[in-house]
């Protein structure tokens, strides 16, 4: 099935496989209707995400918000599907490699 995304995001998506390797990720659209964002997971835990977003933003530059698995026990977000682990804004295609490569620990 085609991926049917603005084309900051099917651009995208190739140049990171390139950059990390073409295993190093795997796409988990959970935002199918947003046309300017993907999600992206480590293949081995899709739990572990990275959301990119380039709605509003120039050309070449993207948001990433960082997502770990559930908290478990009294945390506040022990009711969610996901915990957020930060939030980066206006990164370079560099600088979003060098936080995926981190996050999903590359």
């Amino acid at each position: 099935m085609k991926l049917q995304k603005h084309h900051t995001i099917t651009r995208l998506l190739p140049r990171l496989r390139e950059r990390l390797g073409a295993d190093a990720f795997d796409v988990v659209d959970h935002w199918d209707a947003d046309l300017c964002a993907v999600e992206i997971a480590r293949p081995d835990d899709h739990r572990l995400l990275v959301y990119v977003c380039t709605h509003g933003l120039p050309n070449g530059r993207y948001f990433a918000s960082l997502e770990l698995p559930p908290a478990q026990g009294g945390d506040q977000w022990a009711n969610h599907p996901y915990t957020p682990a930060g939030e980066c804004d206006g990164l370079s295609f560099d600088e979003l490699i060098g936080v995926i490569r981190k996050h999903f620990s590359l």
